[in-house]
């Protein structure tokens, strides 16, 4: 680490020096270092909690596949912004004429359009188990 190497060219030059005056001067510069490091070592710890716990932040972005529109209504500009990079994966292009040309959308939204493929047939209109004769009514004399 950089301050690590200053501190130790320091103590280097603390040896080589005579009075006492410079030596202070160097000590109160470690010290200084020293100060400055920890507390970049305490940003650092403080950087690598997740701001929100993992459940919310997976909720989050589930439902915001679910239904981008949510989040497109807004009467924010940046939330539409946000949309836009999120279900993009490039700006939209536009040709004079012609209208937009087909998107390049994003890796969750390709993912989740090969569920949705056009290989699915829709069900029989009959009933899926098999067919019964109907039921009959006997009649029989009552006692």
């Amino acid at each position: 680490m950089k301050i690590e190497k200053q501190v130790a060219a320091l103590l280097e030059r603390i040896l080589d020096a005579s009075l006492p005056s410079v030596i202070a001067a160097y000590e109160n510069r470690i010290q200084t270092l020293e100060a400055e490091k920890l507390l970049i070592r305490d940003r650092m710890t403080e950087t690598t909690r997740p701001a929100q716990d993992f459940d919310k932040t997976v909720r989050t972005a589930l439902g915001f596949l679910a239904s981008p529109w949510n989040l497109w209504r807004s009467e924010r500009l940046e939330d539409k912004r946000a949309v836009l990079k999120l279900a993009f994966a490039r700006r939209l292009q536009y040709q004079r004429g012609e209208g937009f040309r087909t998107a390049d959308l994003s890796l969750p939204f390709k993912l989740l359009d090969q569920f949705s493929g056009d290989d699915f047939e829709m069900a029989r209109p009959k009933r899926f188990e098999l067919l019964t004769p109907r039921f009959v009514v006997l009649s029989y004399p009552l006692p």
